[in-house]
């Protein structure tokens, strides 16, 4: 057999090894659910719902009928937009009086507390250093079809007082870019999109990953659907897409061409790095429960990230088990909210017999408390199986603690030689990885792993489309 076909065998086996794992955690799921259903039909709880159910189903049945009188038929799917415009220029010296527009709609109306609106709010931060940069920028928002300034957004997180917004007159060759999760407002930036192209200036989409195009099942029943849409309507509508790593950029072009997915000719595509450093405030203490967590001498390794199928807190657990059934005396802390198809994994979290002595989950931590367990964990557990960047890498890096991550490709571009991998969705591969990181057998060193700061994040972002550094371009 020859060397391609044993690397497509081996491929195969790692993509059924996924989706064997997927099911795994679905099928854990339906099972505690279905416990819940058969407690609430044997409990009084369950014989009140009974009847209130067939009124529920009425009532949402009515909602639906009214609210499909007013539906408006989905559109024709789109065609290829017409050539225009010229191939990206070479990089070189940023062109004057343009400004880039930054949009940051989505977090002020939705901050949800995740990876995303992180990324919003420190880029901004980053944007008002008060540093110089190759063009002027500005956060901006959406309303009614008006472009505002965001001053009140900005005065919130560098200080200072915050003037009245304002309406933008967009100026010729003005960027526009969506950094926000522009996929929940589209429709409404529609007008916005005009303007930029009557003004002669270009749409640049922010994306942080392709998950729910590649692991479907991993995402919410509700996020599948809109994502695709919003993909598809973000190709024909952008000039150039800025990935929040190299991996994404790389994926994102690949996917386009391998799916023949329709898109604006000569659409750019480049990517920036997200910085390490957290806004912390000044003298704030942690709560006396996560000073708990990490007091004693029995090392501490943090998870964190939203509880969701493919962060895999269930791979953490079963690792931490193994360890604590051949006499390891460490500790497991989870940080981060619910998400989706959780309630099985916060469930074993809450009746786990550890829970509270050895394992420890904080879903309301803020960025203060985050540091202080940084500053306490031994290490950074990290298992997922898909990923944009990787924000606990580099901030677990930034305060001196190594990573113990999943081999996937994005950790291996942020995490470098810095971190130690392990083989993805392996719970015995992570339990061995952490016994040889506690034994001395295996070093990680958080100096070779990836640190900017996010003003630097600013920076790259702004020279990339100023400078129109773009690293791929599709025909």
């Amino acid at each position: 057999m020859s060397e391609r076909q044993n690397r497509e065998r081996e491929e195969d086996r790692e993509r059924i090894r996924l989706l064997e794992f997927q099911l795994d955690h679905l099928r854990a799921e339906l099972l505690h659910l279905t416990n819940e259903r058969y407690r609430l039909i044997y409990s009084v709880a369950g014989h009140i719902y009974r009847f209130l159910r067939p009124i529920e189903a009425f009532i949402a049945d009515a909602a639906n009928a009214f609210a499909a009188r007013f539906r408006q038929p989905p559109p024709a799917p789109p065609k290829q937009v017409a050539a225009e415009g010229a191939a990206p220029r070479i990089r070189g010296a940023p062109l004057p009086g343009r400004r880039l527009l930054v949009d940051v709609t989505g977090t002020i109306k939705r901050d949800a507390g995740t990876g995303i609106q992180r990324v919003v709010k420190e880029v901004t931060r980053g944007l008002y250093s008060g540093e110089s940069f190759d063009m002027p920028a500005m956060a901006v928002r959406c309303e009614n079809g008006r472009l505002l300034t965001a001053n009140g957004f900005v005065a919130e997180l560098v200080g200072g007082d915050a003037t009245p917004d304002s309406e933008i007159s967009i100026a010729g060759g003005d960027r526009f870019l969506m950094l926000s999760d522009s996929w929940n407002a589209f429709e409404e930036l529609a007008p916005i999109f005009a303007k930029i192209r009557d003004e002669g200036g270009e749409i640049v989409t922010c994306i942080f990953d392709l998950i729910p195009e590649l692991y479907p099942h991993a995402c919410h029943e509700v996020t599948v659907p809109r994502y695709r849409a919003w993909l598809r309507k973000a190709l024909l509508e952008s000039d150039s897409f800025l990935a929040i790593s190299r991996t994404v950029a790389d994926e994102l072009a690949d996917y386009v061409a391998a799916q023949a997915l329709p898109h604006r000719p000569g659409l750019k595509i480049g990517w920036f790095h997200c910085g390490s450093d957290l806004a912390l405030r000044t003298g704030a203490a942690p709560r006396e429960k996560v000073r708990a967590a990490v007091a004693g001498d029995a090392p501490a390794f943090l998870a964190v990230g939203t509880i969701e199928p493919r962060k895999g807190q269930r791979v953490a657990i079963r690792a931490f088990e193994e360890l604590w059934a051949k006499g390891r005396d460490v500790r497991l802390i989870v940080v981060g909210r619910r998400g989706w198809f959780e309630e099985a994994v916060v469930s074993e979290i809450l009746m786990h017999s550890e829970f509270g002595r050895r394992l420890f989950w904080f879903d309301d931590a803020d960025d203060d408390e985050l540091s202080f367990l940084y500053d306490h964990a031994a290490a950074l557990i990290f298992p997922s199986y898909a990923e944009g960047f990787g924000l606990p890498i580099v901030e677990a890096a930034r305060r001196g603690r190594p990573a113990i991550c999943s081999d996937i490709p994005v950790f291996r571009e942020v995490g470098g030689a810095g971190a130690l991998y392990f083989r993805v969705n392996d719970a015995k591969a992570l339990a061995e990885t952490i016994a040889d990181f506690l034994d001395g057998r295996r070093f990680a060193d958080p100096a070779q792993v990836l640190c900017i700061a996010w003003r630097d994040s600013a920076r790259r972002i702004v020279e990339v489309i100023a400078r129109e550094d773009w690293s791929r371009s599709l025909p």
